[in-house]
C-alpha cells in the first residue's frame, strides 16, 4: 500500500497531465477555427513603411503604433521614405440621451467616438475618411463616479476599435491601389468584409451598465 505523501503526488501528477491536455485540445480547436488574438490583423507588408502623422491625436496613435510593433509593420518618421502616410486630423468625443426615467431624469446615454483620417497610398491621391463608433450607457444618479469610470472605459474600448478600423481601411486601399498600379483594379472584397464584421465594431451601438 502506497504511503498517503506517494498517493497524493500521484494524484497531483495526473491532474497536471489532464490540465496540459485539455490546454493542448484547446490551443487546437483555436486555431482550427482561424481564431486570432486581439491585436493579430494579419496586415500586409506592402502598407510599409509606414508615417503617421498623429497631429493631437495621441492617445489613437499610440494604439495604432502598438497594433503596427504587433504585427511587425515599420514605421518611418518622414513622410519621404513612406509607402503609406496616415494622418490622424481630429478626433470627437460625445454624448446624447436616449431615454430617461419617470421623472424625466436622464436614464441612458449614447456615447460616440469619431475620428477622421487622411490616407495617402504611395502617389496616389489623399483620401480622407472617417470612423464612427457608438455604446450605451446606463446612468445612475447614485454612482456618478462609477459611470464615470465606465464611460471612460468604453471610450477606452472604442479608441481601440477605431485603431484597428483604421488600419484594415489602409490596408484594404492600398491592396486596390497595388491592383491599379498592375492594371487591375478590384474591391478588395476580403478586406470590406472583415470591416463589416461584428468583431470590427465600425458604427455600432453597445449596450453597458455603468456600474
Amino acid at each position: 500500500m502506497w504511503p498517503v505523501d506517494m498517493l497524493s503526488l500521484v494524484k497531483m501528477s495526473m491532474a497536471n497531465k489532464l490540465h496540459l491536455l485539455i490546454l493542448i485540445l484547446a490551443a487546437l480547436v483555436v486555431h482550427g477555427c482561424g481564431f486570432q488574438l486581439r491585436g493579430a490583423l494579419d496586415l500586409s507588408k506592402d502598407i510599409a513603411p509606414l508615417y503617421i502623422q498623429q497631429n493631437s491625436v495621441f492617445e489613437l496613435a499610440r494604439e495604432i503604433k502598438l497594433l503596427l510593433e504587433k504585427n511587425k509593420i515599420a514605421v518611418t518618421e518622414a513622410p519621404a521614405g513612406a509607402n503609406t502616410q496616415l494622418a490622424l486630423l481630429s478626433e470627437n468625443k460625445k454624448s446624447r440621451v436616449l431615454s430617461v426615467d419617470a421623472n424625466g431624469r436622464a436614464r441612458e446615454y449614447q456615447l460616440t467616438y469619431t475620428v477622421n483620417v487622411a490616407i495617402k497610398i504611395r502617389q496616389s491621391k489623399e483620401v480622407q475618411d472617417s470612423i464612427s463608433l457608438s455604446r450605451s450607457l446606463l446612468f445612475d444618479s447614485d454612482a456618478v463616479l462609477a459611470v464615470t469610470n465606465e464611460s471612460e472605459i468604453l471610450y477606452r474600448d472604442m479608441r481601440k476599435n477605431a485603431a484597428r478600423l483604421i488600419l484594415l481601411k489602409l490596408q484594404a486601399r492600398s491592396k486596390n491601389q497595388l491592383a491599379a498600379d498592375d492594371g487591375n483594379p478590384v474591391d478588395s472584397p476580403a478586406s470590406a468584409q472583415e470591416l463589416n464584421s461584428p468583431n470590427s465594431m465600425g458604427n455600432s451601438t453597445g449596450g453597458s451598465n455603468g456600474l
